[in-house]
């Protein structure tokens, strides 16, 4: 098959997984490559010591067990780990397909406790590709008899560099190091353990065997498969292949962000659990609240709250998160932010809308970034969709459903509940607040517009020259199954026209199919062909994704800087 640049295979083993509690970390790695455009299938082991104590169960029923049997039972630690995968995605917002071995075709030859892969379902697994995450137990085969097969110690790892092979993809190996050492990076003997930024099979094999099973290096050599060894969140990595080896110069411990959050509601709270989660990464100095007790109620230290946001943002920091919404105070400490040099998260678009030029130049005059993917679309990768496919060339137009809460509603009401039951469900759900104005008149899919002309046709677009119309029971009908709230955006001659309504669509148009609190945006080129941006819209965590991916995304630029600059310094 030919080399497919889009397609990465990402292989997720018992080190990274240890527990259901580093689910949603391999959910960033994977929402990482996933933004960038990829295609990713997710290869994963078993959690922990599972493989290790479902064998001890077998032993202790059965002195001798049946080689089909044992792999029958061991085969179920990675159809658990599998499946949780792939729920952890869905909360996330994100489509996922789970494959097992004979939905992907993996199939084996040799024993059945170390067999050997022959052969993949490439067009099956390239067909969910499409759409979908694709989630794919790597320790599970199965013979040409049917019968489950197991490919022995290092499998895992096997099967990511044969999926990668058979489906002309690029593979990286996830683990608990940011690649292969000269010697154990962990290790208390005071000798500094230096990393590879690239290295040959030969190498690999003598140094990596605690880090990468030799099977799957000896597999990689024999068929001329090069792949990267990284951690999650790294942009560091080792890259293994007919290379020559090549040692960092420097020698560099973690770096962690020093974060502010600002807000701490239903997404800010969602964003503190997961910064929380990941102390190697981020340093949480201080949480900003209007309800302190609400802050307790999730979890959040009574040490970091403070109600004095100003201050808050004083205190030393990387970067601020700004999940407070509004335009003030949110405007006047996201200013102030940017002026102390702070890189600033947001996913307010009612301060974008109107501010971000001003916001982007003062960034720029003191040596900060800020960063928004979270207001455009939740976790549907809307902006960076926008971004590379201009890259190519010249946009005609851009069309989506940018709002995930009223595409509830009007799914609800389209299966038969009134209108004032449709937002009354989105409201109880999380999905609509209290007063649901800004969702159903329009100005949320306008703001939101607004950012998407602005980085694909390098226009200010006023928010009075949208054409809007909103939704409410006198504009809906029951019988109209597909209506839709559209909001479009199209250049043409020089002239930008925008809008956003209710639409009611053929059932065969991709946008019909988009339901619950889903977006999907459509663009399309000057030579008329089209790209789509699909995810959840609304909610805790796909907000929270998008909110970790751009956190990450700083953090790799900013040791990318840093690192320039000490080479800079040396030189």
């Amino acid at each position: 098959m030919e080399n497919n640049t889009n397609i990465v295979v990402l292989k997720f083993g018992s080190s990274v997984l240890r527990s259901e509690k580093d689910l949603p970390s391999a959910v960033h790695e994977i929402y990482r490559w996933f933004r960038q455009g990829h295609q990713v299938v997710a290869v994963v082991s078993a959690f922990g010591d599972t493989t290790d104590e479902l064998n001890r169960r077998a032993q202790e029923v059965c002195e001798q067990p049946d080689d089909a049997l044992v792999a029958a039972l061991l085969a179920t630690g990675e159809t658990a780990s599998s499946a949780l995968l792939g729920l952890s995605l869905n909360r996330a917002g994100i489509a996922a397909t789970v494959l097992d071995a004979q939905r992907a075709g993996l199939r084996t030859e040799g024993a059945t406790l170390d067999a050997n892969l022959v052969s993949v379902d490439a067009e099956n697994v390239i067909a969910a590709l499409r759409s979908h995450v694709v989630v794919l137990p790597g320790f599970v085969g199965q013979a040409q008899t049917g019968q489950t097969t197991l490919l022995g110690r290092g499998g895992s790892d096997l099967t990511a560099l044969f999926l990668a092979k058979s489906l002309g993809g690029y593979c990286r190996l996830i683990k608990d190091v940011d690649g292969l050492y000269t010697s154990d990076p962990n290790s208390k003997t005071g000798q500094p353990a230096c990393r590879f930024s690239q290295i040959s099979y030969e190498t690999a094999e003598r140094v990596g065997g605690a880090v990468v099973q030799l099977k799957a290096i000896k597999f990689a050599k024999e068929h001329g498969v090069s792949f990267g060894v990284s951690s999650v969140g790294s942009n560091r990595s080792t890259e293994v292949g007919a290379l020559v080896d090549r040692i960092d110069a420097e020698v560099q411990g973690d770096r962690r962000l020093r974060v502010a959050l600002l807000g701490c509601g239903t997404v800010g709270g969602g964003v503190f659990k997961r910064l929380a989660a990941l102390p190697h990464l981020f340093e949480v100095v201080g949480v900003g609240v209007r309800n302190v007790d609400r802050a307790i109620e999730l979890d959040v230290p009574v040490r970091l709250i403070t109600t004095k946001l100003d201050k808050l943002i004083e205190r030393p920091c990387d970067v601020v998160i700004e999940l407070l919404g509004g335009l003030e105070p949110a405007r006047a400490l996201v200013t102030r932010a940017l002026q102390l040099g702070r890189d600033v998260v947001t996913a307010n678009k009612s301060l974008l809308a109107t501010e971000l030029t001003r916001l982007e130049r003062l960034a720029a005059v003191n040596a900060g970034r800020i960063r928004y993917s979270a207001a455009v679309g939740g976790v549907a990768p809307a902006l960076e969709t926008v971004r590379r496919v201009r890259s190519f060339g010249e946009l005609k137009s851009i069309t989506g459903i940018l709002n995930g809460t009223t595409n509830f509603i009007l799914n609800e009401h389209g299966k038969g509940r009134t209108f004032e039951e449709a937002v009354q469900l989105a409201q109880q759900l999380g999905y609509a607040e209290s007063d649901p104005t800004v969702d159903l008149d329009g100005t949320d899919a306008a703001q939101k517009l607004i950012l998407l002309a602005r980085e694909a046709f390098g226009i200010e677009l006023p928010f009075g020259s949208i054409k809007r119309k909103g939704i409410d029971e006198t504009t809906v009908s029951h019988s109209a199954r597909h209506i839709k709230f559209i909001a479009h955006c199209k250049k043409s001659n020089g002239r930008v026209e925008a809008s956003v309504a209710p639409v009611e669509i053929e059932p065969t148009d991709l946008l019909a199919s988009v339901n619950g609190v889903s977006n999907c945006l459509v663009i399309e080129d000057a030579e008329g062909k089209t790209w789509t941006a699909s995810g959840q819209g609304a909610g805790r965590w796909p907000t929270t994704e998008a909110v970790i991916a751009d956190l990450l995304d700083l953090r790799c630029e900013t040791i990318a800087e840093e690192l320039q600059l000490k080479e800079e310094c040396v030189a």
